[in-house]
């Protein structure tokens, strides 16, 4: 059975987590935040066979309601088939990955789904589960709250909000705020903030801030974050206030955004490399220049490069400008998001769009621009910086990374 909320089977929770896009990850801070709620990942689990064994368990659990009982069984299975070699107990992991995966498909959908009745229903009440062994005080504290749909307490403070919570929001019409003895909202609680290590156990430990309360890497709206409504609300937002400023891309427009009109150039890091035969030779070049898939976060946005998959959609006569595309997605100049209607669907998607320009030596430049949708690798090209005309027309939207000169 799929996983229902009252009578309605929650669709919505299916959807959120089969769009993510698997990324191999060595630690669950590679990503953070609301980055989970568009990626599929398993800390330490760095193989694509690996991931799509796990992902296709983690669909049942959501799907079709598999037990946790039944969940280890697969992990059992996927371990032994891989020799797969993971940090803790076989217990506690197994009941991390199917906890966390359940909870934030459920809590996504669930949020998609109150969104629909917040005519009638425009107040959110925070609700504890007495069931958690060992509850957070803060947690206990807001059960009970009640406040506006589109308060900002929501943003952060949206179940899940730790590792194990398994609080959650009810809605509430004016007749149920009523019955409460409410005429209104309670006040939103102050939010206070407080630093926090994560990735101890890592390569690269660092500081985060988080509301008191929360555990590291929970203090996001997974529905907000699932279905693009936090990032296209910021992205909207930005893109009004500056679309024409990009439009007319005049100087002193670019000069009042703090940005060079024109993308100064930068020295190749490597030779352009042969012109190819045929795919699999565009396989082998990839191959050897960025290993068989490898995971990029241009402007923080992460996306999986597949050598394979690329290889397919590549014209070995322009396999030439290979060695630059690792450069351009490590080290872009600037990195935009912006709204574009998809060729063929007409449906109108997010995009995140990486530019730079390369001096390859001997008088000749290039212009270097690639899209990223959804997590893939949509398309990239290199081209004269005669058309530089053409990279300043990719430069719109959301600037989400730019180089300081």
């Amino acid at each position: 059975m799929p996983i229902n909320y009252g009578s309605m089977p929650f669709n919505k929770a299916v959807e959120a987590f089969r769009d993510k896009l698997n990324l191999p990850t060595a630690s669950w801070t590679d990503i953070y935040e609301g980055q989970h709620a568009r990626a599929f990942v398993v800390a330490g689990a760095m193989k694509e066979d690996l991931l799509n064994d796990f992902r296709a368990s983690v669909d049942k659990v959501i799907a079709d309601g598999m037990s946790l009982k039944d969940f280890r069984k697969d992990f059992d299975q996927i371990v032994s088939k891989h020799g797969w070699g993971y940090n803790g107990g076989r217990n506690w992991r197994s009941r991390v990955i199917y906890e966390t995966n359940l909870y934030q498909s459920h809590n996504a959908g669930r949020y998609a789904q109150i969104q629909q009745v917040k005519r009638t229903r425009p107040f959110w009440q925070y609700v504890h589960n007495d069931a958690v062994e060992h509850p957070r005080p803060e947690h206990l504290a807001w059960d009970g709250l009640v406040l506006d749909a589109d308060d900002p307490f929501w943003q952060t403070h949206y179940p899940q909000n730790g590792w194990g919570c398994k609080c959650r929001v009810r809605t509430l019409s004016r007749r149920d705020m009523e019955r409460l003895g409410k005429t209104g909202p309670d006040q939103s609680p102050a939010i206070e903030y407080e630093d926090q290590v994560v990735g101890v156990r890592g390569p690269s430990p660092r500081t985060v801030s988080v509301p008191k309360g929360i555990d590291p890497g929970f203090a996001y709206n997974p529905g907000r974050a699932a279905f693009g409504e936090q990032l296209a609300d910021d992205v909207m937002q930005q893109y009004q206030r500056t679309r024409n400023q990009w439009q007319t891309r005049t100087p002193e427009g670019w000069a009042e955004a703090g940005r060079p009109q024109q993308i100064p150039l930068a020295s190749s890091p490597a030779k352009l490399g042969p012109r190819l035969q045929n795919k699999a030779e565009v396989y082998d070049q990839l191959q050897s220049l960025v290993g068989e898939q490898k995971l990029y976060r241009p402007g923080g946005l992460p996306f999986l490069l597949n050598s394979k998959a690329l290889s397919e959609h590549i014209d070995p006569a322009r396999a030439e400008f290979l060695p630059l595309l690792d450069d351009l997605l490590t080290n872009p100049y600037e990195v935009w998001l912006s709204f574009q209607e998809h060729t063929g669907t007409g449906k109108v998607v997010l995009r995140s769009r990486i530019v730079k320009a390369y001096d390859i030596g001997r008088g000749r430049n290039l212009i270097a621009v690639a899209n990223v949708s959804k997590g893939f690798l949509e398309s990239w090209t290199f081209i004269p910086t005669s058309r530089r005309n053409y990279l300043n027309s990719q430069r719109k939207g959301l600037l989400v990374y730019g180089e300081e000169e």
